[in-house]
């Protein structure tokens, strides 16, 4: 029986040799405009989008549509223009002077009591979920419960590994682009902090796309 929690699609880019970007904490300079392109309209499917705080420190701001096209197609759908952003963060660590702030989007924080006490009294949040640990699994039946049905995971690494070691993860939507970047030193790979327990998830590839220099690659991803 499947999990009661929305349905979970990670979208992520990545060099030929796993890597997520030249140097830890600061964002990928090897994404094209198509590649943008692609990661948008996967966004705009999503009624919410999660990603980590050091994500969101290295880019400066959360993923925003801009195709008038995706918009107006969510909002047939009866969805809001933008898909809520949900930030991940222990720490609530987050600097108020980040573009995100003034971003048009509806932001939640998921932290710890520490993180929250940062955040008391200030704006910046539309709602803050307070637990003592990361239990994905009650968060996710939390949000099923806030009817969010569909939502689309946008990294980091390590959010993305904490999303497998809870087996919490239905779809795949990688990038490989054409760079390697293993000879930088501090270059992070694409999954961190995921330890296999048991057999590993089936990956059954639905769609290959070649793209002018990219190529796109769509997975179901199966538990045993």
């Amino acid at each position: 029986m499947k999990a009661p929690r929305p349905h979970l699609v990670a979208i992520l880019a990545q060099s030929l040799d796993g890597k997520l970007a030249a140097h830890r904490g600061q964002r990928p300079h090897f994404l094209s405009s198509e590649d943008q392109r692609h990661l948008e309209t996967q966004a705009a499917r999503q009624q919410a989008l999660i990603m980590g705080a050091a994500t969101l420190r290295a880019y400066g701001t959360s993923l925003r549509l801009r195709d008038p096209e995706l918009i107006q197609s969510r909002m047939a759908r009866g969805l809001p223009p933008q898909p809520l952003t949900i930030i991940c963060s222990s720490s609530g660590e987050i600097p108020e002077e980040l573009p995100f702030f003034r971003q048009p989007l509806t932001r939640w924080l998921w932290t710890t009591p520490a993180g929250s006490r940062r955040w008391q009294g200030r704006p910046g949040f539309a709602e803050i979920w307070v637990a003592s640990d990361w239990d994905l699994t009650a968060r996710l039946a939390r949000l099923r419960q806030r009817g969010i049905d569909q939502v689309g995971l946008l990294g980091g690494g390590r959010l993305l590994g904490a999303f497998l070691q809870a087996q919490a993860l239905d779809e795949l939507w990688v990038t490989l682009a054409p760079v390697l970047l293993s000879g930088y030193p501090a270059a992070p790979a694409s999954i961190e902090g995921w330890q296999l327990q048991g057999s590993p998830p089936r990956l059954e590839l639905l769609e290959c796309r070649r793209g002018s220099q990219e190529l796109f690659l769509h997975y179901r991803v199966e538990w045993p």
